[in-house]
């Protein structure tokens, strides 16, 4: 799988081990005695380090067995406490068991997706995040690459989670790594 070389030859661009400041006002602003929080594509755990220290009880899931086997030792050398595990964003419900979350985090994970990964994602983050919990959203606009569009519109994300979700906030701008242009999402589960 793509996403195992990429780790194993350390050409992951996405995974900066940096927590944006996007991340660092959300939850000051809205979660400073922490929850739950789960970080979907969460690569090496950087933002599950920071979210376990925010006082969260943090689930971790990425689809590359080498990033959570990086994520686990990004844990233990932040001597902190949270869940990583490997799986599909697809499959959240199934990964989170019985709990559910006030924070759902996304950082460049939903725009990888196929439609109709996209849409069995959208079905297992409703079943996920807790009434009046916030998903913070990461993702590239659309552009054409190689042939195919890659990224995701505004419209498509607020089509997919209108059913269950509020967006609050839209922030667009570009990605400082590869200047394509992106946007931050905020929506509240209703």
């Amino acid at each position: 799988m793509i996403w195992e070389w990429a780790y194993w030859l350390k050409r992951t661009p996405w995974d900066t081990g940096v927590t944006p400041p996007e991340l660092l006002e959300l939850v000051a602003a809205r979660f400073p005695g922490g929850g739950r929080a789960i970080d979907v594509g969460c690569g090496t755990g950087a933002n599950v380090v920071f979210l376990a220290r925010s006082g969260f009880a943090t689930l971790g899931i990425d689809v590359s067995r080498r990033a959570i086997a990086l994520a686990r030792r990004r844990l233990r050398e932040a001597a902190v406490l949270a869940e990583v595990k490997v799986g599909s964003a697809t499959r959240l419900r199934q990964l989170a068991g019985q709990q559910s979350f006030d924070l759902a985090l996304d950082i460049g994970c939903f725009h990888v997706l196929s439609p109709s990964d996209r849409r069995a994602y959208a079905d297992g983050l409703r079943q996920c995040v807790v009434k009046r919990g916030v998903y913070l959203l990461y993702a590239f606009l659309p552009r054409e690459s190689s042939r195919r569009v890659r990224g995701a519109s505004p419209d498509e994300i607020g089509s997919l989670f209108a059913d269950g979700f509020l967006l609050e906030n839209m922030k667009q701008g570009e990605d400082g790594g590869s200047g394509y242009a992106s946007a931050w999402y905020t929506l509240r589960r209703v």
